[in-house]
């Protein structure tokens, strides 16, 4: 995956390690301990360091994993206005990749803001598993990987469009036209992602950004515990049940296919 994704409004910068002590630990622990920010996280809110520590094992690539299980995680920073004296690109008659290329060359510069955190990560035994009504046939072929879409941000990065921008630009990375080596020697031996969200019926913000951002609403899914340990803490209350409406979206990861 590319290291950086640069958006109109944004920069996501991939994030395989963050040791205790290190920028990547400071941004996740900040948006690991928000209240709100893990208001709808069944992993719960950290209260110390520690905690971000032993969630970040679930959720970064691990070094030792015997298994190609994808952990991508993409920290989401907001570009902050140029400085006036930044050289700018404005009026030049450039050709779209050029002028692409020449506005990204002018980001690298720019002062950003950790604002949250987008991560698309393999199935294990953590994840829901759903009903065959609500997963599409495609996924059964041996060429197809199913990752989840999961994604948080801080309450001041509410309400500005900013997880349908960090979406769309994390699909059109892992998509790849330019069939680039790398992109297929990450993908291999997959053809194809499916790619599903598992969102809250009450959370009708991130409805939105799915419906958005090309998914397409599988059904609903109705979750029950199977008993008192099974309850999990979220949106402030111990639940034992839940409507989760159940999207997915298939993206091509290998040109030609």
């Amino acid at each position: 995956m590319d290291p950086v994704i640069y958006t109109p409004r944004l920069k996501l910068t991939l994030v395989e390690t963050a040791e205790r002590g290190s920028q990547e630990f400071a941004w996740l622990h900040k948006l690991r301990s928000d209240k709100d920010a893990t208001w709808s996280s069944i992993s719960g809110r950290s209260k110390t360091p520690e905690d971000t520590e032993k969630h970040l094992l679930r959720v970064l690539p691990q070094p030792s994993d015997p298994q190609k299980r994808y952990r991508i995680n993409y920290a989401v920073h907001e570009l902050l206005p140029s400085h006036p004296s930044h050289p700018s690109t404005a009026g030049t008659a450039e050709a779209p990749e050029s002028r692409e290329t020449a506005e990204n060359d002018e980001k690298v510069g720019q002062t950003t803001n950790f604002i949250g955190l987008i991560s698309l990560r393999s199935l294990d035994a953590d994840h829901l598993v759903l009903p065959a009504s609500l997963v599409p046939a495609s996924t059964s072929s041996p060429s197809t990987l199913t990752l989840e879409i999961a994604y948080s941000f801080l309450p001041a990065a509410w309400n500005h469009g900013y997880a349908t921008e960090s979406v769309t630009a994390l699909f059109a990375a892992c998509e790849t036209p330019r069939a680039t080596a790398a992109a297929q020697a990450f993908w291999s031996p997959w053809e194809k992602v499916y790619v599903r969200a598992v969102v809250a019926e009450v959370n009708a913000g991130s409805l939105r950004v799915m419906e958005k951002t090309g998914m397409q609403r599988r059904g609903v899914y109705e979750w029950r515990a199977a008993s008192e340990g099974e309850k999990v803490w979220v949106r402030g209350a111990l639940v034992g049940e839940d409507r989760l409406v159940i999207w997915g979206r298939e993206l091509c990861v290998v040109v030609g296919v």
